[in-house]
């Protein structure tokens, strides 16, 4: 019983230990993720403009334009 209980705590420290190495890594893989993160993020910003610009070029500014030239016109 005493055998498998110290299986046990010592492959329970070999997991906690490899957690640790993995967490506190410091070699330059996570630069890459954070990376593509920021291009993702641009590339997405980019087309939220351009659907915004074309509905607002498209949609609303004639409206409002044939709105006030109906008030003042």
């Amino acid at each position: 019983m005493r055998k498998i209980k110290n299986c046990i705590c010592s492959k329970a420290n070999h997991f906690l230990n490899r957690a640790r190495m993995a967490v506190s890594n410091q070699r330059g893989d996570f630069y890459i993720s954070d990376a593509v993160k920021i291009i993702i993020a641009v590339v997405l910003g980019a087309l939220l403009l351009a659907a915004l610009t074309l509905i607002f070029n498209d949609t609303v500014i004639p409206r409002i334009t044939r709105e006030i030239e109906g008030l003042f016109g």
